[in-house]
């Protein structure tokens, strides 16, 4: 905005801030409170649901369940059927009471619910990799096309056969798509519990599902473009356009993507950093799935072909990991509003049960059935394909949503909603196990050498933790400088995915020890980049020791003024009579450390005596530890203990620790710290070297004639 027109436009938002308001007040005072206390209970509605989502969803993990069966567990109870109805101070009609209109929460609340929808679907699109398709075709496609075909049979079957629903009813087009649908969410817990996400058999469940869950959407599409009150003739004769549309915007954009998303994610890189580009992402996928809304075709197929056109770029998992906080608020939300629309007091009726958990099975077997068999013919082994068959069985956040639309629309009755319900918390909490126990049993999941990664692994041991961590700093350094973006993953070991246009890479690791994972034809890439960041830590090591001179720093720290109190509780709650010695026999730093890491393990402090002395006498030999007055503080990150253990010794006679003053040592404190540790490392040896400027203590314990007297000196 131009600065002289700065003032002005302030000069006017201010007068519509005060202004504007003011008849408002005076005319509309009733309504206003009204709609204060609507704010209010919505502002308290969606925090009772985050946190008791939360709650939901760690009892569930608990259980070895998918969170999602906990977030609609709380909203069946939270919901205006069970609690929400409960009278509580200010609402006495429920906190969630029973909505008028087409759904059974406020209209506001659905709408974060909606909004939530689009984000979820977006992340899930993210989180796609459409190379995954090139590497299992024709098997993925085999498989897809399969548990595709059996499910929409059968979904449709259930409609028309069971429910009643005529033939061209758009409501038998619904049970198809939500049969169609799988659960990205559930499986990728799974697979990833089970190591099996990079498998033969995870890649064909993913790869498959993918396409199945864009089929579902398709599916949908057409179902909500269907006219009822045009007649059946007219109504498919509305819906032809839309399907065609519909699978042109699924088949065509996915391809159209390859090209355009990686300009898109360029042209926005250039004048956005990474949050302000996730966020430009976030409103993207809202404006499109209004656009797809407005002209027939679900809200959620905007934001699906949104991030999976971004999926492919490099800037995918940095928006992945950036809107992941606005996922973390709105999804929760999400499914526990769907299970408030769930009357708990008839989803236990035979007329809602009954069909659901006969929708499950029936829908169960033609996935397992529809994708088994393909997988058997294209060189799955029987157990490879008895998971894979099994892979696509549980339903999920797609056909939640699913439902949602319908019931939305007013196309589905509220029974017709609940018996999909029951059906997708059935298929997760009866599939999910049966996936983990067929990928724990049995042997290969293939027939010959197809199954093998085409990537390759350049591993690299090195001698410490410390060397490993800086190893690992440099090369992610040197990736984001050749202009890769690197997204950090917290698993069990840490885990950098590292993209740039086509090139992706995978950097584990280890304390001691890296992995980079690379496809064949970027290994080269991968080694050099090793090497190169290799080369420049060793000289950058090499001048750190001809530059720095850590006497220096050592006299610094020996001559701070002492501070008092607080460093000495710390030393004193660390300190044990069976780990201190008086005197001690060794003549040699090396002795001594011996001598203290022996009493140490004799107090059972240490799980590894060996590598605990090993650690503490190569940190010695680095750079030594004494410092002045007679104090010396040998000390060690290792792998030896679990937490921090310390020994204290008195050698009456000193002993030559390289001390700052040239002095020997008399006072000689053994600190070993477990390498992972969180605990005050740091703070221990502060608080130890401020002793140095404690004469009456340091003369104290230089003269105690008992390890009790030596403990309670230090302590004091």
């Amino acid at each position: 905005m131009p600065s002289e027109w700065r003032a002005p436009a302030f000069g006017i938002a201010l007068v519509l801030a005060l202004g504007v308001p003011a008849p408002l007040y005076a005319f509309e005072g009733l309504q206003e409170i009204a709609v204060a206390h609507e704010i209010t209970r919505l502002l308290l509605q969606l925090g009772v649901i985050i946190l008791f989502a939360r709650l939901g969803a760690t009892v569930a993990k608990r259980l070895h369940l998918p969170s999602l069966l906990g977030e609609v567990t709380v909203g069946l109870l939270l919901g205006p059927y069970a609690l929400g109805a409960t009278p509580v101070p200010g609402f006495p009609d429920g906190l969630i009471p029973l909505a008028d209109g087409p759904f059974s929460v406020s209209l506001q609340l659905y709408a974060f619910a909606a909004v939530g929808a689009v984000i979820h679907i977006l992340a899930v699109g993210l989180e796609s990799d459409p190379h995954l398709f090139k590497r299992m075709s024709p098997r993925g496609m085999a498989v897809a096309i399969g548990s595709a075909t059996a499910a929409l049979v059968v979904g449709a079957g259930v409609g028309v056969l069971y429910l009643g629903y005529p033939v061209t009813d758009q409501r038998v087009l619904f049970f198809a798509a939500l049969s169609v649908s799988t659960s990205l969410g559930v499986q990728a817990r799974i697979l990833h519990s089970q190591h099996r996400l990079g498998s033969p058999e995870g890649a064909a469940i993913v790869g498959s599902s993918l396409l199945q869950d864009g089929l579902a959407i398709v599916v949908l599409a057409i179902a909500m473009a269907l006219d009822p009150q045009a007649g059946t003739q007219a109504s498919w004769a509305h819906a032809a356009p839309v399907a065609l549309i519909a699978f042109v915007v699924w088949i065509g954009g996915f391809f159209l993507s390859v090209w355009a998303a990686p300009l898109i994610a360029r042209t926005f890189r250039r004048f956005a950093s990474p949050n302000v580009f996730a966020m430009l992402s976030v409103a993207l996928a809202l404006v499109l799935s209004a656009v797809f809304e407005t002209f027939g075709v679900a809200a959620i197929i905007g934001a699906y072909i949104l991030g999976l056109a971004f999926s492919r770029t490099d800037v995918a998992d940095v928006l992945t990991e950036k809107i992941a906080p606005v996922t973390s608020f709105f999804v929760p939300v999400l499914y526990v509003v769907m299970g408030m629309l769930i009357d708990i007091r008839v989803l236990v009726t035979p007329e809602v049960l009954l069909p659901g958990i006969a929708f499950a099975l029936v829908s169960g077997a033609a996935k397992l059935l529809g994708g088994g068999i393909p997988a058997l013919a294209t060189g799955f082994s029987k157990w490879g394909a008895l998971r894979v068959g099994l892979g696509t069985v549980p339903r999920g956040e797609i056909a939640l949503i699913i439902g949602a639309v319908g019931l939305a629309s007013g196309i589905l009755s509220p029974t017709a909603f609940k018996v999909m319900a029951v059906m997708v918390v059935f298929s997760v909490a009866i599939g999910s196990p049966a996936i983990a126990a067929a990928f724990r049993f049995g042997g290969s999941g293939t027939r010959g050498g197809w199954g093998r990664s085409e990537q390759v692994t350049t591993d690299l041991d090195l001698p410490n933790p410390e060397l490993t961590e800086l190893l690992v700093a440099g090369i992610v350094r040197a990736a984001e400088q050749d202009g890769f973006f690197v997204h950090r993953m917290e698993l069990a070991d840490p885990v950098y995915r590292m993209r740039r246009d086509e090139v992706f890479l995978s950097l584990r690791h280890f304390p001691t020890r890296i992995e980079l994972r690379s496809d064949a034809r970027d290994v080269t890439l991968a080694r050099t980049l090793i090497y190169e960041v290799l080369v420049h830590v060793s000289d950058r090591i090499g001048r750190l020791t001809s530059v720095v001179v850590p006497e220096t720093l050592r006299r610094d720290i020996a001559s701070a003024p002492a501070s008092g109190g607080k460093g000495e509780r710390m030393i004193a709650s660390h300190l044990d009579i069976a780990c201190a010695q008086l005197p001690l026999k060794g003549a040699t730093r090396e002795a001594v450390i011996e001598e203290l890491v022996d009493l140490l393990h004799a107090a059972g402090k240490l799980k590894d005596r060996d590598h605990v002395l090993s650690d503490v006498l190569e940190r010695e030999r680095s750079v030594s530890t004494g410092m002045e007055r007679g104090v010396a503080i040998p000390h060690a990150k290792t792998d030896g203990v679990e937490s921090i253990a310390v020994a204290v010794g008195v050698a009456p006679g000193g002993v030559d620790f390289g001390a700052i003053d040239n002095q020997p040592s008399r006072l000689i404190f053994l600190i070993a710290s477990p390498t992972e540790s969180r605990g005050p490392h740091l703070q221990l040896l502060s608080s130890i070297a401020t002793l140095c400027g404690r004469a009456n203590v340091l003369d104290a314990a230089l003269k105690a004639s008992s390890t009790q007297e030596l403990i309670r000196t230090l302590s004091a």
